[in-house]
């Protein structure tokens, strides 16, 4: 968890009594994803009855730009949630996509073609067990959840995002 304003929350605190919230997000998580959770901290916000506003840090940019996008194109109960909402603080923005996207997407297609070659040399010297097997534990990585959430995290980065 990122640590990087606590002072500052804290001292808001302290000295005007304002509290932060922080939404349960997700480092390379689809905009969705950490959406639905800015959506349960602003649902638990606006049952306090007080002014909020969203603070996004980062790829939390965006992730809170689509959150209030969605309440407010969402239910009636969705856009009556954001009914305190009074200010959006929006630091050092990765709104419209960050350098970790294109270089991901890059890095991942050149990593497969490399793996692809490699493996393709090592056929000739290994068994068919052997390669059955090593293609089998790529498979099940490929396939994984994991995999994909890291992934479609990553495209959260890409300006067309």
């Amino acid at each position: 968890r990122g640590l990087e304003l606590k002072d500052a929350f804290e001292r808001l605190e302290f000295e005007r009594g304002v509290i932060a919230v922080r939404s349960g997000t997700a480092t390379a998580r689809s905009l969705e994803y950490n959406a639905s959770k800015i959506e349960e901290a602003v649902q638990f916000v606006s049952q306090l009855k007080k002014p909020f506003g969203l603070l996004g840090y980062s790829q939390g940019c965006a992730n809170a730009l689509m959150a209030e996008t969605l309440m407010n194109s969402g239910s009636p109960t969705q856009h009556r949630m954001l009914d305190g909402l009074v200010c959006r603080q929006l630091m050092f923005s990765a709104a419209n996509g960050s350098v970790h996207g294109p270089a991901t997407e890059r890095k991942v297609q050149r990593l497969i073609v490399l793996c692809e070659e490699f493996f393709k040399y090592q056929q000739g010297y290994v068994s068919r067990a052997l390669a059955t097997a090593v293609v089998g534990v790529i498979t099940n990585i490929l396939d994984s959840s994991h995999f994909h959430k890291a992934m479609g995290g990553a495209q959260s980065f890409l300006p067309d995002g």
